[in-house]
């Protein structure tokens, strides 16, 4: 048995109560909904247009001041990076060598190509060869 409690017209509206059927109404229900989803497709700042992303980075990175090294951008400063050790020229070289065993071409960076061309012997060899595969395209 169950029982209906009265909540004294709080709650949304029932079935034929509290409202009228009008046609009218629902065709102004049906223009209010239109103008709100009108209003939420409008372009984010964080949408895909990558061009203007860029413009206000760089706007924003010519209001910083510079540091130490002179670059005026923390992002692309490469400057405080430690320069190339012996062991990883020869982890890149391996990782190389597993890619080209999975039938792909990796990309290197530059510093680390030049540094197995200055290796010499089949380090050397190695760099041409990635450096001719991949068209001169670096990472």
């Amino acid at each position: 048995m169950s029982k209906k409690i009265d909540l004294g017209g709080v709650g949304p509206p029932r079935d034929g109560e509290g409202r009228d059927n009008n046609p009218a109404d629902a065709q102004q229900l049906d223009d209010t909904t239109a103008t709100h989803a009108k209003s939420t497709t409008a372009p984010r700042q964080c949408g895909g247009d990558t061009v203007a992303q860029l413009r206000r980075r760089r706007a924003a990175s010519c209001r910083l001041p510079s540091l130490d090294c002179g670059c005026r951008d923390p992002w692309p400063c490469t400057c405080t990076e430690p320069p190339l050790s012996e062991q990883w020229i020869t982890a890149a070289r391996f990782a190389a060598l597993h890619i080209l065993d999975a039938g792909e071409i990796p990309l290197l960076e530059i510093e680390t190509l030049r540094a197995l061309y200055r290796r010499g012997g089949m380090d050397r060899s190695l760099a041409e060869m990635l450096h001719a595969a991949t068209g001169g395209e670096i990472r």
